[in-house]
This record gives C-alpha cells, structure tokens and sequence, in this order.
C-alpha cells in the first residue's frame, strides 16, 4: 500500500510541475514613476553628522566631577570634537533655532539622567550664559552666506540640584533641536 501512494503523490506532483510550467503571462504593462528634488532657499548645517537617519548636531559634554558643588560649564561641539556648530543660510532668511526640553525637564529644567538619579542644567545663547533657552522658545540667529556659529553653551548650578554630591554615574539627556527659517 505504501508503494501506491508513493506512486499516486509522484503522479500528482509531476502533474502540478506541469501546470505551472505551462502557465504563460497573460500581458505585460509598463509605466512611468516620476522622480523630483527641489533645492530653495534654506539653511544647511556644518559640522554634524547623521546616524541612523537621525541628525546628530554636536555633544554637550560636562566632563568629569567628584560633586556639583561649584558652577560647570559646557560648550557645544561639533563632530570633530572640537569645532562649532555651523549653519549657513541663504540671503534673506531669518533663522531660528529651538531647543526641547529633552528626555527629563522637570520645573523648566532640562535634566541629565543616571539610573533613576537627576542632574538639572541649563542652556544660553551666549557664552556669557546670561541668556538662557527656555525650552521649546525659539531664539533668532544671525547668519548669512557664510558659515555662523550655532550658539549654544551649558551650566550646570549648584542651586539647581537637590544634591550637590549625586550618586556616580554617566548622567546623559537628549535635546532635540529645531532649525526654522
């Protein structure tokens, strides 16, 4: 009995194999897709990179402390670690940029995170770091055809911590930031 069934799924597998080598396209159609890039007027940035499909506009890196007992600045670098942010405009446009308040902002606060721990800071325009950017309030930018600065400098405020000496870890955060023209 085994012998007729094998017999019989050859059978009906060779019939199947001949049918579908036997089918035929019944037509063909063909048609266009159009494809288009406009390049405007606009602002492009210098000195970042992208990742992922992600924008990557430079770091904001602290350094390394015991505590939080004195004021801590920072300046934002581009890629190669050591140059500004850049953007270039063309003539005639208004640039603004606006700052989220990250992954943690409690109060207006933007803040760092570490397993479960905060370290609140701040972000200016200047690097006098007496204007601050609240967040999400664009500010306006000065810039032409050539390549200017994007302003941007941290501080990090004893007076702004719930303690001065926080458990030790890598505290980070992730601003997005908004180039508007």
């Amino acid at each position: 009995m085994g012998d007729k069934n094998s017999l019989l799924l050859a059978v009906l597998a060779a019939a199947t194999l001949a049918l579908a080598a036997g089918a035929q396209a019944a037509g063909t159609l063909t048609g266009q897709v159009g494809v288009q890039l406009t390049i405007s007027t606009g602002c492009t940035v210098g000195n970042g990179t992208s990742t992922g499909g992600t924008n990557q506009w430079g770091t904001l890196n602290f350094g390394n402390y015991a505590d939080l007992t004195s004021v801590i600045n920072g300046t934002v670098f581009g890629a190669n670690g050591t140059g500004a942010v850049t953007i270039t405009c063309s003539t005639g446009l208004t640039p603004t940029l606006s700052l989220n308040g990250g992954l943690a902002a409690t109060g207006g606060l933007r803040t760092m995170t570490s397993s479960g721990n905060s370290i609140p800071y701040r972000l200016y325009s200047d690097t006098a770091r007496t204007t601050e950017i609240a967040i999400n309030t664009p500010i306006t930018l000065t810039t032409g055809t050539t390549a200017q600065n994007i302003p941007i400098y941290g501080r990090v405020l004893p007076a702004d911590q719930t303690s001065t000496t926080p458990a030790a870890g890598t505290y980070n955060d992730t601003v997005v930031a908004t180039l508007s023209w």
